[in-house]
């Protein structure tokens, strides 16, 4: 049996067990800091996560969900993109000179893919209402409201807030900020326009009513004048209806006359005149003067 030499077995070098401690004591660090930092940033629904390197904002906007941020070196900030709204209170003149008092309210968002820009620009909506917005209607209405009179703003109302809207959403486009909607509250006089408006439109009911009693008079005279017509036609009708009459017997007892004294011969006559004689004669008689129902005819009738 053969036997092999003595060789000596050399063992692999080995780290200290010092210098493992320390080893694994640095990866737990690691990972506590890790831990920590929380690397892990989850952006909203309804916001755009803005990335920024050491300050540098990144341009590329990040979506809803979940992003890794290297800690201490990247940091997430989220920029809402939901409506906002931005109240303000504006003073200006009208075409006229009057002065007026308006509140607009403007409700806009932000477009996700300008949240970087945003952020570098205004990092808050306080910023960006006092920086851009405000300025910008306050222009806008003093440049509408200036071509109009004050009635007319009354009058026109829905043509003035096309026209204010359609100002603001062209000063906003710059800003990528998609305007929703722009109300204007209402419209304020100065008190003394107010007033007069309110003399004015208390003179023209005045006028209508005056107008409107005016055109009853002018009715009533008509019927008037109207009934009173009418009555003299019907008078008129009548006379003309009772003259006709009148003629129409008058004529008749004309031609009655006529035939009556054509039928009286002085014969006739005398013998009516003796059948209602009494017989008594004058007392006293005129020379030459004939006898009663006797006369001359009598007298001829004697002759013969």
């Amino acid at each position: 049996m053969a036997f092999l030499p003595n060789v000596e077995r050399v063992s692999p070098p080995q780290m200290p067990q010092s210098k493992l401690i320390i080893a694994a004591a640095a990866v737990l660090l690691v990972l506590v800091l890790l831990f920590l930092a929380n690397p892990f940033v989850q952006v909203e629904s309804g916001y755009a996560g803005v990335l920024s390197d050491f300050g540098s904002v990144v341009a590329t906007p990040l979506y809803p969900g979940l992003h890794v941020a290297i800690p201490f070196y990247q940091t997430i900030n989220q920029v809402s993109v939901q409506p906002q709204t931005v109240s303000s209170n504006e003073t200006g003149s009208t075409h006229d000179l009057q002065l007026i008092d308006t509140s607009i309210a403007v409700t806009f968002h932000v477009d996700p893919e300008a949240a970087p820009d945003f952020y570098q620009n205004f990092r808050d909506f306080d910023t960006l209402g006092e920086r851009v917005i405000a300025p910008a209607v306050s222009n806008d209405v003093k440049a509408v409201t200036a071509n109009y009179d004050a009635e007319e703003l009354v009058t026109k109302r829905d043509i003035v807030d096309a026209q204010i809207k359609e100002l603001i959403v062209a000063s906003l486009s710059p800003y990528h900020l998609t305007v929703e909607a722009v109300n204007v509250s209402n419209f304020a006089f100065s008190d003394a326009y107010t007033q007069a408006i309110e003399q004015k439109q208390v003179a023209q009911q005045q006028a209508l009513q005056a107008q409107y009693t005016l055109q009853q008079t002018e009715i009533t005279a008509q019927q008037q004048v109207v009934q009173a017509k009418a009555q003299a036609d019907a008078a008129v009708e009548t006379a003309q209806g009772q003259a006709n009459a009148l003629l129409l017997t008058s004529q008749a007892q004309a031609k009655a006359n006529l035939l009556i004294a054509q039928s009286l011969s002085p014969p006739l006559l005398q013998q009516k005149a003796l059948d209602r004689w009494n017989g008594a004669l004058p007392t006293y008689l005129s020379p030459g003067t004939p006898m009663p129902f006797i006369g001359d005819a009598a007298i001829a009738g004697g002759g013969k």
